[in-house]
């Protein structure tokens, strides 16, 4: 697998839910001997501040250091809605990510899903389906080239496993990955996905990413599991 361990796509600042300033973020980067550093605090379809969150982003200057403006945003829906504001300013990219289970109706907490697995309502493999199937919509509704983040960590809360996540899956992911032109990310905080899930979809010809997910400065292009997974 070719993962570029000097490109940190996935970071947050104090604009969302970070201890650091953007500033602070872009400047770790650069501490971290990266070459590339992707900033993409939380959005919502509620929030009002993206315009000045672009704005300064594309004010940041480091030397050696090219830096990229994303945002991270939520599947709201099985159809893989996503809970993006109106009138996006011009975005580098997209973080797409599970936050809660995209049921049918709207977003489910985990652990609801967990009971309806437990109790036989709802069988984990069609859970699992539905995760993937949302995910390849909202890859398909991207306004932008998506960055699929932190892929399957929500199936451990939801009393799922990634042993449910079939070939058929992988298939139907890679293709949307691929159509879309956008990418799967090695999560450095969650761990996930699987080293299998991670070789399957390289396999498929699905290109992969480093995230950290970091919500401090000294986290940023920082790599355990990328190297462990992904050696």
């Amino acid at each position: 697998m070719k993962i570029d361990a000097g490109a940190d796509w996935h970071t947050h600042s104090t604009t969302s839910d970070g201890a650091d300033s953007l500033a602070d973020m872009a400047a770790a980067g650069a501490v971290a001997g990266l070459h590339t550093i992707g900033l993409s605090d939380h959005v919502r379809e509620s929030t009002a501040w993206l315009p000045e969150y672009v704005a300064e982003v594309r004010s940041l200057r480091v030397d050696g250091l090219q830096i990229r403006c994303g945002v991270e945003v939520k599947m709201l829906d099985s159809s893989g809605r996503l809970d993006l504001p109106a009138n996006l300013p011009k975005l580098d990219y997209l973080l797409v990510a599970d936050h809660q289970f995209p049921g049918s109706d709207g977003p489910v907490h985990p652990a609801d899903v967990l009971e309806a697995v437990t109790s036989g309502r709802l069988r984990p493999e069609d859970a699992v389906a539905q995760v993937v199937t949302a995910t390849c919509g909202a890859l398909r509704s991207s306004p932008v080239p998506a960055i699929v983040a932190h892929l399957f960590s929500l199936l451990p809360k939801c009393g799922l496993d990634e042993a449910a996540v079939t070939d058929e899956l992988l298939d139907a992911l890679a293709s949307a990955a691929r159509g879309t032109d956008s990418a799967v990310e090695v999560n450095e905080k969650w761990r996930c996905p699987s080293a299998r899930v991670l070789t399957g979809l390289a396999a498929r010809g699905v290109r992969l990413t480093a995230g950290s997910d970091a919500h401090r400065a000294a986290d940023v292009g920082r790599w355990a599991y990328l190297l462990e997974a992904a050696p």
